[in-house]
């Protein structure tokens, strides 16, 4: 049985999980380099592929999430560091 079995909810705690991911590193994080950020990218996708693949949809989303804060954090740095 699925950790998280209704998808809309599962949805919802990724927005959450999204949104706190991106707090977290607005407010701490100054800068992730490049490299790191797309290890971290490549390894959530791997991760969401993998759980959803075992099943685990609504915990898949949750990895989602944190991928996207990840993408949303350093374009929220290019917008607002350019000269």
């Amino acid at each position: 049985m699925a950790a998280l079995p209704d998808l809309a909810a599962a949805g919802l705690y990724g927005v959450v999980v999204f949104l706190l991911t991106l707090g977290l590193l607005v407010v701490f994080v100054e800068t992730v380099p490049p490299r790191r950020l797309l290890a971290l990218l490549l390894g959530s996708a791997l991760a969401a592929v993998v759980l959803a693949g075992l099943g685990e949809v609504g915990v898949a989303l949750l990895v989602l999430g944190i991928g996207a804060a990840l993408v949303a954090n350093h374009t929220f740095e290019w917008l607002t560091t350019r000269p």
